[in-house]
């Protein structure tokens, strides 16, 4: 293991002799941005290529926060640094969504993932072309697990016309939760309150729960019913558990829960850690490298490059 070890790193001391360790890693994960990008584009040639894909793909997202920081100038400050005398500066500190997805046949455990820090329209996007990699033709039938977040579904139904959404089951539990407590049950008692509820649901009877919650709304109304009223609603066609399980398909969102602990999390949150917000995309990009186990044919490419350069 030492000399395969000793030999990976003198393939890769090209690129770092007369570099700072800091910038070779800044320039090797914006190339890793570039590989990511241009491997996911190859999904269309493949698409014109592929006569059969497989019959239903798994298709997940979801979001984490990150911590990052910015130095900003104090603002009405005449206060400058002791030594080069430059205008101090104040850390902002912020969190931003770092969202990662996967596509994978419903069958077979091969994935590809992606991750970025964007809009879900960006990374369903680059979903749809991950799915593409693994099979995905105009008549697979997609099935899309995600939580309630605004826009997602939305999202996903614009680039999968295929598209079956199933709502992340402890997404729905934690609704169930929420308005027990914003209803004033007592924590001994919730339980008592949401498991029928969430028992019925998932055994198809989310209409009589619906009206149920309707009669107790025009009894004694409620803003968080009334929330509950309309999320069941959006969601109506996206809870039949009992005939998603069925069919093989998953219910929870835990697939990539995981891999969001695996792959962004595991670098970016460390603890204390900050990150400047425009190092997030190049540093998940090096994971997602791993992740998808291009990293020997990045390093690979690099290296015909510095060669041929």
């Amino acid at each position: 293991m030492a000399s395969k070890g000793l030999s990976r790193c003198q393939d890769y001391l090209p690129f770092v002799v007369n570099h700072t360790p800091s910038r070779v890693t800044k320039q090797v994960a914006d190339d890793a941005v570039t590989y990511v990008e241009r491997r996911l584009s190859r999904a269309e040639e493949q698409a014109l290529a592929t006569s059969e894909g497989v019959d239903r793909m798994v298709v997940e997202i979801d979001g984490c926060e990150i911590r990052t920081a910015v130095f900003t100038p104090i603002e009405d400050s005449t206060e400058t640094t002791p030594v080069y005398h430059n205008p101090k500066k104040q850390k902002v500190i912020n969190w931003r969504d770092v969202r990662i997805g996967f596509a994978r046949p419903l069958d077979s455990p091969s994935k590809t993932y992606v991750g970025k820090k964007a809009a879900y329209a960006d990374i369903v996007n680059d979903v749809c072309r991950a799915a593409v990699l693994e099979g995905m033709t105009p008549d697979t039938q997609v099935i899309g697990v995600g939580d309630g977040g605004i826009g997602l579904k939305e999202a996903l139904e614009t680039q999968f016309p295929t598209l079956l959404f199933i709502l992340d089951t402890s997404h729905l539990k934690d609704h169930l939760y929420e308005t027990a407590e914003a209803l004033g049950i007592a924590q001994k008692a919730r339980t008592a309150w949401v498991t029928p509820r969430l028992d019925a649901i998932c055994a198809g009877q989310i209409v009589t729960v619906t009206k149920e919650l309707e009669a107790d709304y025009a009894r004694t109304p409620h803003a968080r019913v009334r929330r509950l009223i309309g999320y069941l609603t959006r969601f109506a066609q996206a809870v039949d558990y009992h005939r998603f399980t069925k069919l093989g398909y998953p219910i929870g969102s835990g697939e990539v829960e995981s891999a969001h602990k695996a792959i962004p999390q595991k670098r970016l949150k460390l603890p204390g850690a900050c990150w400047h917000p425009d190092s997030i995309n190049p540093m998940v990009a090096l994971r997602i490298l791993r992740a998808n186990e291009w990293w020997d044919d990045f390093w690979k490419e690099k290296r015909e490059e510095k060669l041929a350069a």
